[in-house]
Order: C-alpha cells, then structure tokens, then sequence
C-alpha cells in the first residue's frame, strides 16, 4: 500500500473510532464492544477501515500485522475473521475467532461472530449455543470504560437478551 495513502486511512479510523461510528454510512449496524484490557493499535485500526471500505484483501494484511503485533488483542481476531468469512475464507475465519475467544472466552462479540459463522455453515446447534453465549455476555451492565471500541459489527442486527435464543432455536432447528 501507498505510504501517502496510509495516513489519511488512519485519520478517518481515528475519527470514526472517536466518535463511535465504527462503520461507513451504508455499512452495517453498529454494536457496541465487551470490555478488553489493550488498546487497539493503528494496524489494527487501519484493518477496521479497510474493511469498511470494501478493501478486503489490504484489511486481511493489516489485521494480520496487527495480531502479529498484539497476539493477545482479541478484537484484531475477532475483525480478521469477519473480513475471512466475508471472503467466504471460513477455516480461516473459525481459526480467528477461536483464537479470539481462546484470548477472552467472555467476548460476547466474538460468540456473536462464531455463530454467524456456524449458522453460514450450516452447523446450526453450534450456532445456537455460541448466540446463547453471546446473549448472556452482552447483557451484563457496561460502563463508558469498559466498552470496547474499533470492533466490525457483523452483518446482522444482534437482538440481545434471551429472545435471540429463542428467535434462533425456532427458526434453524
């Protein structure tokens, strides 16, 4: 990538970051982020917007470096494989957010991601469970600190609360 090219892509993460738009406008719903210990690096960062804008192929990179970098900061995971099952790369993309949960077994977000990803693979009970987990992590009470930011949402709208199980269990199994 063009080193002219890179700062600009930063700043945009930046702001986007800082005021919690963690999407471009036609993207997909946000969701707010479990709490995490390490700050994102600007790889990371540079990853989530590339992502944003469709550049699939230079956020894999970024997010690769980025976990290179931090391979404890499981959001980086997490993103790397929502860009891998975006690509339809989805031994990669379980690989990442095993490797994410394996991290931080209590990222709500990365259940989430798992159980899009099982539902796209037709393991629907793995799924199921993997939204259960999600749904009861994502409910515990958050303060401003402990929210986690520079996350990709995933591609659907997260209902939350036990509903989703329920949701879930009637209509895939």
């Amino acid at each position: 990538m063009d080193t002219g090219a890179i700062q600009p892509l930063l700043d945009e993460g930046e702001r986007l970051l800082g005021r919690g738009e963690l999407e471009a406008p036609s993207a997909r719903s946000a969701a707010p982020c479990a709490p995490h210990r390490t700050p994102p690096s600007p790889t990371a960062k540079l990853g989530v917007a590339l992502a944003q804008q469709g550049r699939a192929d230079e956020a894999i990179a970024e997010l690769s470096a980025a976990v290179a970098l931090q391979p404890t900061y499981a959001p980086a995971y997490s993103n790397l494989g929502n860009v891998y099952r975006e690509k339809g790369m989805l031994a990669e993309a379980l690989g990442a957010y095993e490797r994410a949960l394996a991290i931080d077994p209590e990222y709500w977000i990365a259940h989430r991601n798992l159980g899009i990803l099982y539902k796209q693979m037709g393991r629907l009970t793995d799924a199921v469970d993997h939204f259960k987990k999600a749904t009861r992590l994502s409910v515990r009470p958050a303060t401003d600190s402990t929210k986690r930011r520079g996350c990709l949402a995933a591609p659907t709208v997260f209902l939350g609360g036990v509903a989703l199980a329920a949701v879930l269990a009637h209509r895939l199994l």
